[in-house]
């Protein structure tokens, strides 16, 4: 009982925090959007090196290499293949302008997505030395290969590294044209919770990389963390993150500039996912005696670690504490089904209410976002009426973060002790 009171203190802490972030930061956002298109900064200020790890990309591929190609600035894409055994490379090779491949073959291939990115360092080193370019205005960007950058993304990353103190920027992420249910749960989680984590976060100056849209520069980076800046944990952009805390490198967040990934439509593909993401939190437990001692990380920036090492097991038990009492309860009050009835009721207007919020919210920013002609593909904004059958979603947003994560953190947890590190790339549909 103790646990899972404490679990909900947590959730309903977050709930408000992040209803406090998002009032507090809705002018400011809004002023900012009205300048979506516009920088302080000349558009071939620093040179974009855009990494793209890849496998079995074809299908794909090409969208997002003619995404990055049409975008303003100067740029290298460099295209890293993990041993593809589709049309990936031929994909590529049909697609003009100036980009790199860089091929890794078996066995020293697929061995995570750390290694693909650490493999292409090399090249940029010796594309900057060949171009006479200086390392302090060259910047290293990871896209996924379903990543499509918003319009204005080059402008406002120019804007974000002309601060000499912004060492990585990370993008806002956002959902693919989320048609389904499922998709449209991710895209709010990921469009509007995660981004206000992420606001959040910028106030403790810690910012967290995600996967897609993340930016660095790169004379920071090898300086402080060498030629080879990603570990090999399964979670690969947070141990980044903490590298370049432990450093005292400073990230910072974009909010009115995306990038597009694709939406998961199958719940076990989706679990399978979020269980390798966990597996890979669990991973960087190892720099837990580094943060201990570190003089460099804040206390804020300890305080976000510890609570990110520690959440999802507090998650689990609380989930197992709400099987037990739940079952207890029912048994308990088997003879009483008017009041399990009212019981029941009352447990899913919680859940409607943090729900109905968080989707009403989703659908003011994607509101914003088109009024600002930030929106990549109309799909993008296929939720933006707010229907009945909205409503009834919503209630089960909240759950839908919950159950995946319970049965993610089960998975990640029996593959942590039978010491399972590999895992089967999702596919694209």
């Amino acid at each position: 009982m103790i646990i899972y009171l404490i679990a909900l203190a947590v959730f309903l802490t977050q709930c408000f925090i992040m209803l406090f972030v998002y009032f507090n930061q809705r002018k400011p956002y809004k002023r900012a959007l009205m300048n979506a298109y516009q920088s302080h900064t000349p558009v071939d200020e620093f040179f974009y090196f855009i990494l793209i790890p890849c496998l079995n990309e074809e299908k794909v591929i090409q969208n997002t290499l003619n995404n990055v190609l049409k975008l303003p600035g100067q740029k290298q894409i460099i295209v890293i293949d993990d041993d593809s055994i589709d049309d990936t490379l031929i994909k590529v090779h049909q697609v003009d302008g100036p980009i790199s491949i860089v091929e890794r073959k078996l066995p020293n291939a697929r061995t995570g997505k750390g290694d693909s990115l650490n493999y292409a360092m090399p090249t940029i080193q010796t594309f900057i030395r060949q171009h006479n370019l200086d390392p302090k205005n060259c910047i290293v960007g990871v896209i996924d290969a379903d990543g499509v950058l918003s319009n204005n993304s080059i402008l406002k990353l120019n804007d974000a590294f002309s601060n000499e103190r912004n060492d990585a920027v990370q993008l806002r992420v956002k959902m693919k044209s989320p048609l389904k249910v499922l998709q449209t749960f991710q895209d709010i989680e990921f469009f509007t919770i995660n981004h206000l984590t992420q606001l959040f976060r910028a106030n403790l100056n810690a910012v967290a990389l995600c996967g897609n849209g993340q930016f660095f520069r790169y004379s920071s980076i090898t300086k402080k963390l060498g030629t080879i800046p990603w570990g090999n944990a399964l979670l690969e952009d947070y141990e980044l993150t903490l590298r370049m805390e432990l450093k005292g490198l400073h990230i910072a967040y974009i909010a009115d500039a995306y990038v597009d990934q694709e939406a998961l439509r199958n719940v076990k593909k989706l679990v399978i996912q979020r269980a390798r993401w966990s597996q890979g939190g669990f991973n960087c437990w190892k720099y837990m005696k580094q943060i201990i001692q570190s003089k460099k990380m804040s206390l804020s920036q300890k305080f976000d670690s510890y609570f990110f090492f520690f959440q999802p097991v507090l998650n689990l038990l609380a989930d197992f504490s709400i099987i037990y009492l739940t079952i207890r309860f029912v048994f308990k009050h088997i003879n009483n089904p008017e009041f399990l009835f009212v019981v029941l009721i009352a447990l899913a207007i919680i859940g409607l209410f943090f729900g109905i919020i968080f989707t009403i919210i989703y659908m003011q920013e994607l509101k914003l976002s088109d009024r600002a002609k930030l929106i990549i593909n109309r799909g993008d904004i296929f939720n933006i009426k707010f229907h009945v059958h909205n409503i009834l979603f919503s209630i089960g947003l909240i759950s839908y973060i919950y159950i995946v994560l319970f049965f993610s953190l089960i998975i990640a947890i029996y593959h942590l002790i039978s010491h399972q590190t590999t895992w089967n790339k999702t596919q694209r549909i």
